[in-house]
């Protein structure tokens, strides 16, 4: 039995590292091609930056959840000795997750050309760090 939750533990472990990854790659991306909102378009890729990783994020929830509910398994099922596992995925979550939040924060800090840019570009980073899903 204990086995059998290996396989889907180690597969949420991988797929919260994947995402993690995709994350920084479509961040990286973006700040690559645009040191400043400088114009509709900009703000566009901004917007669509923003969006996918509200989703990923989002999805990333779900995979940390279900593998910390692997967890509590393997310690109702083995006690504290299998506590360790819960140790393993915070720590490769923790890790990973740092550079992806340098880049978020990178991000939302970038300069707008003019006040109309700023003010959609704050309510957009606004949405990105207070709700779930983007309403723009």
């Amino acid at each position: 039995m204990m086995l059998l939750l290996l396989i889907p533990y180690f597969g949420f472990c991988t797929a919260s590292l994947l995402i993690s990854r995709r994350m920084e790659t479509i961040l990286s991306i973006f700040l690559d091609e645009n040191t400043e909102i400088s114009n509709e378009t900009v703000l566009n890729k901004y917007k669509s930056t923003v969006r996918q990783c509200m989703h990923l994020t989002l999805a990333q929830i779900g995979i940390i959840i279900a593998g910390l509910c692997i967890c509590i398994v393997f310690i109702w099922n083995k006690g504290l000795i299998a506590s360790f596992s819960i140790s393993i995925f915070i720590y490769i979550i923790k890790g990973f997750g740092q550079e992806t939040v340098k880049l978020e924060k990178k991000a939302r800090a970038l300069d707008c050309a003019n006040s109309d840019l700023e003010e959609q570009y704050q309510r957009i980073s606004h949405t990105w760090v207070k709700k779930a899903l983007p309403d723009f």
